[in-house]
């Protein structure tokens, strides 16, 4: 049989040294964390963080030009209408009657002053139905 042993105390902590979250950001930023093997476990969880902060600042930037990009697209979709109006305007003045007689009285055109009457010859105008059957 075997006999019974004490098992050895651990020794306690120093308590100069920084206990938990502290001591890891410190390893971290110093570099030492990088050299040890304990913290091998944790590397893949602080690759994901590092990649998941890329990954939101892309995303950021990505957010903050599209976004630039609509108000440009907005205000000149603003200056398009703005330009549209104004044509549509002006050609709406351009082709007023009163107008067209101005801008071509240098040309030699008179305005007429009779109103418009309908044209008709007489027996033309009996439609074809008309004109076949009709001795005339």
């Amino acid at each position: 049989m075997t006999t019974n042993q004490y098992k050895q105390q651990e020794k306690p902590k120093s308590s100069n040294q920084k206990a938990g979250l502290g001591r890891f950001f410190f390893d971290m930023l110093d570099g030492s964390m990088l050299t040890k093997n304990t913290n091998s476990a944790v590397m893949p969880f602080i690759l994901y963080l590092s990649g998941l902060a890329l990954f939101l600042i892309f995303n950021t930037y990505y957010a903050e030009g599209k976004a630039r990009e609509a108000d440009q697209l907005r205000r000149e979709m603003t200056q398009l209408r703005i330009r549209y109006i104004h044509t549509k305007s002006e050609y709406m003045y351009l082709t007023q009657q009163s107008e067209i007689a101005r801008q071509l009285r240098p040309e030699g055109f008179v305005e007429s002053l009779e109103p418009p009457r309908p044209i008709s010859q007489k027996g033309h105008d009996k439609g074809l139905i008309g004109r076949l059957f009709s001795n005339q």
